[in-house]
């Protein structure tokens, strides 16, 4: 819990960093570090062609990733939704990349959730991006819903 609140600090920090989210497509891989660090996971739901995913990466998601305070990181993974295929999942099984977009009702980029080390959402989607500061607030109010054990 106290990783969250330094995590919601860190979306009011000023410094820039030029770091993209790590795309993935082994959870399993994602779940243990998930646990180790006894952290939640944010995943970003992406497209190539989307220009709001990229304002979002640059404006929230990449300062985000700069955390001076401890030197840890915030685990925060991106999913590109137009990639096929098949990824593994929380459980180290192996399922069609449509399955696990469906699992959490992706509809629309930028999606960004938060799951907890089994993919279970720990909070609802945060669908769209319109401003910098709106952004903040709903990804705070989410952070604070989100518990892990």
């Amino acid at each position: 819990m106290q990783y969250l609140k330094l995590l919601v600090l860190s979306l009011f920090s000023h410094a820039v960093f030029a770091a993209s989210p790590v795309t993935t497509r082994d959870w399993a891989d994602v779940s243990q570090s998930a646990r180790q660090r006894h952290m939640p996971i944010l995943v970003v739901f992406s497209a190539e062609t989307c220009a709001y995913c990229v304002r979002l990466k640059r404006e929230i998601i990449e300062p985000l990733t700069h955390h001076p305070k401890n030197g840890q990181q915030p685990l925060i993974r991106e999913f590109d939704i137009d990639a096929g295929g098949k990824v593994t999942d929380f459980d180290g099984e192996r399922i069609r990349s449509r399955q696990f977009k469906r699992r959490y009702g992706i509809f629309a980029t930028p999606t960004l959730v938060i799951l907890d080390a089994d993919g279970k959402l720990l909070s609802d989607p945060i669908v769209g991006y319109n401003s910098a500061q709106e952004y903040r607030e709903l990804l705070q109010q989410s952070l604070l819903q989100a518990r892990t054990p």
